[in-house]
């Protein structure tokens, strides 16, 4: 394979890929290094990575070993270094589980809605692309970023299963949750944005019913209406589903098709964005 194409969904809880072969998730949680005495085992996305002179774990160790907390860093950009090193890792992750000896790499990752500006699309592309060489576990790998593209979430999320007409769709997240309008396959700007908020932010992320109701809030100020077309993703979709659809009554959940070869693989709904980025990345790639 001469060149490798992704789509990257560098979350704050999981990163999710999408890629020719299928689908990869992680853990993103990121920890400083420190000396072990005991090399205990957390989970098959356990890391230990020296990227660009930093050094640390990732994955289901740093989850447990950090302590300063989760080890994410919420906003809404993702124009900043732990960014960088989850779409690094998710990489490797990716070659090392489908394709071994590949080094060449063509990506679409994402930005939150209100902060998908030119001078923040920027700073992302800048900080991935060219060659990098790294260290995961012990092994030095190198690879060659050729070309990197920047998405907004939620709105890419359609383009995992893309349907006619007027698309609402709630993109939730660990730290923000993205509200975008799609209109005929176009994004619409005046009724979508980002909340500033996420799963892994609230005080008390198992309020199902107060969670949907602020979303609800929001989709109002939108202008947003009751009988649309609503398609809800992100890892807590299942989760949040049912207490949507008492104010969006036609609110689905977002199944993603990956495409491979002549077949679809129907995935869960966290995968939607990832999905969207690989679709928008193979035809901006494979031209």
């Amino acid at each position: 394979m001469n060149r490798l194409i992704l789509g990257v969904d560098a979350g704050n809880f999981k990163g999710k890929v999408a890629g020719p072969f299928g689908v990869d998730s992680f853990r993103t949680n990121i920890c400083d290094w420190f000396e072990r005495d005991v090399k205990e085992v957390f989970g098959n996305d356990d890391m230990e990575f020296e990227i660009e002179g930093r050094k640390g774990f990732a994955g289901s160790i740093a989850l447990y070993e950090n302590e300063f907390g989760t080890g994410a860093t919420y906003g809404e950009t993702k124009a900043h270094e732990d960014t960088k090193i989850r779409i690094l890792l998710a990489i490797h992750r990716y070659v090392e589980r489908y394709c071994p000896g590949t080094n060449v790499i063509a990506l679409v990752t994402g930005q939150p809605i209100t902060r998908h500006k030119d001078g923040e699309k920027a700073k992302i592309v800048d900080m991935l692309l060219g060659k990098r060489e790294f260290v995961v576990n012990g092994k030095k790998v190198k690879y060659f970023i050729e070309d990197v593209r920047v998405s907004p979430e939620g709105s890419a999320a359609f383009w995992s299963y893309p349907t006619p007409g007027l698309v609402r769709i709630i993109d939730i997240g660990s730290g923000t949750v993205n509200m975008a309008t799609i209109d005929d396959k176009h994004h619409i700007h005046k009724s979508s944005g980002t909340l500033n908020f996420g799963m892994e932010t609230l005080k008390n992320s198992k309020d199902n019913e107060a969670i949907a109701r602020a979303i609800y809030q929001n989709a109002t100020k939108l202008k947003w209406n009751n009988g649309d077309h609503v398609l809800v993703c992100g890892g807590p979709a299942i989760q949040l589903h049912p207490y949507i659809q008492k104010y969006f009554p036609a609110a689905e959940i977002l199944q993603p098709r990956l495409k491979k070869e002549n077949s679809y693989q129907v995935l869960e709904p966290q995968f939607a964005n990832a999905v969207g980025f690989y679709t928008l990345a193979k035809g901006i790639f494979s031209i």
